[in-house]
């Protein structure tokens, strides 16, 4: 059985969601109380390539990181305690029409009670490197991924190594080629 992507609900608050999981969590995006900078060039993303037989989760557990304060429950890969996994999407509702309505989401571990495993938000019209653009499923792809890469500086929480999953084949090709 091929894998078919969910339609995403407008939420009355015009907040974007999956509707089968009608995910809702932290509103904070950190990225918009950030310095903003262009990329050295010196980090090489290349593709992740799991086992034929492996799931996400024989790969990545649910634990907490070594340097996490306060203790926090990640997806952290299970052969390389360095290495963990953040999932993330992008929508578009009316993708390349008039008005069209996007967001974004960025899963960071599993759901815990009075803990935030997400951020996610409506994408925004003026980009974080200060560009105008219409919202589209691309743009949402992205910006999820800028989202995940800056929500932490991650390698103070003892990190390498994170493997970003995504359905965005633009996003993959567009980092990696």
């Amino acid at each position: 059985m091929s894998w078919v992507p969910d339609i995403p609900i407008e939420l009355p608050d015009g907040r974007l969601v999956c509707s089968t999981h009608g995910l809702q969590t932290d509103r904070l995006d950190p990225i918009r109380h950030m310095e903003v900078s262009r990329g050295s060039g010196l980090a090489l993303p290349k593709v992740f390539v799991p086992p034929p037989s492996a799931t996400p989760q024989s790969l990545f557990s649910a634990g907490i990181g070594r340097n996490a304060h306060p203790p926090v429950t990640r997806f952290i890969r299970v052969d390389d305690p360095k290495s963990f996994l953040i999932c993330t999407d992008g929508a578009c509702l009316g993708n390349g029409q008039v008005e069209p309505k996007a967001g974004w989401t960025s899963v960071f571990g599993p759901l815990e009670q009075n803990t935030n495993a997400s951020v996610n938000e409506r994408l925004e019209h003026q980009g974080p490197l200060g560009g105008f653009g219409n919202p589209t499923n691309n743009r949402a792809e992205l910006r999820a991924i800028i989202s995940a890469l800056r929500y932490r500086n991650w390698a103070s929480k003892g990190f390498t190594t994170l493997v970003l999953a995504t359905d965005s084949e633009y996003v993959v090709k567009g980092a990696t080629e």
